[in-house]
């Protein structure tokens, strides 16, 4: 029995790890990278970002929402699917003296440290399921007519969201570095030096075929 809970554990943990370390397709941390290097740009230039290339608006609200699914995915409730990240840490409190760290067993203190932090932002978890459940999965009648509405009913603040998506990760990279004793080299910074890399050469190019257009 022991053996089996272990292996069941083990399992469900690197199907994490690939969910958010995996880059084809790309998992949460490579999204998150990119999602919040696109808003330090837009809080830098402001408007100006849309001048410098007019695709990047659209981009930056696909990237936002492609975000929030992935979020949601893993934070669904965990009776409606087995594979949300608060049905594994029941899993691991339940069952945590047949799973075996490099220390021994997960302490009760460190499951309940993490449920408690996602759980502290309850507020965005509600909002990011709302705007996929009403609006981008399905459509109420309401957001039908007005689309704009949902960023109305249901706001958010992209820093609310990028910690949300940090403490998942979080969770996940802590499980895997009590387990192994190491974790998974994180691409973010490829994807956040690509980013800033794009959105200069973007300039440098409109600067070059439209003079004048960006001062």
């Amino acid at each position: 029995m022991k053996a089996q809970i272990q292996a069941n554990y083990e399992e469900r943990l690197f199907s994490y790890v690939a969910l958010i370390q995996g880059t084809e397709p790309p998992g949460l941390v490579p999204k998150l990278a990119v999602y919040r290097e696109l808003t330090r740009q837009h809080s830098r230039h402001g408007v100006r970002l849309w001048e410098i290339e007019p695709l990047l608006h659209p981009l930056l609200f696909s990237v936002e929402t492609d975000l929030h699914l992935a979020t949601a995915r893993l934070l669904e409730d965990p009776r409606r699917a087995d594979g949300s990240l608060f049905a594994f840490l029941d899993f691991c409190t339940k069952n945590r003296s047949n799973i075996t760290w490099k220390s021994g067993p997960p302490e009760v203190e460190v499951l309940e440290k993490q449920i408690n932090e996602l759980e502290a932002r309850r507020k965005t978890i509600n909002a990011i399921m709302s705007r996929r459940d009403k609006f981008f999965a399905h459509l109420d009648k309401r957001y039908f007519k007005d689309p704009a509405r949902i960023y109305i009913d249901y706001p958010l603040d992209a820093d609310d969201v990028i910690g949300l998506v940090n403490a998942v990760i979080g969770v996940i990279t802590e499980h895997q570095l009590e387990l192994k004793g190491s974790a998974a080299i994180s691409v973010g910074e490829f994807y956040t030096i690509g980013i800033d890399n794009m959105v200069r050469n973007l300039e440098t190019g409109r600067r070059k075929n439209f003079p004048g257009q960006l001062d």
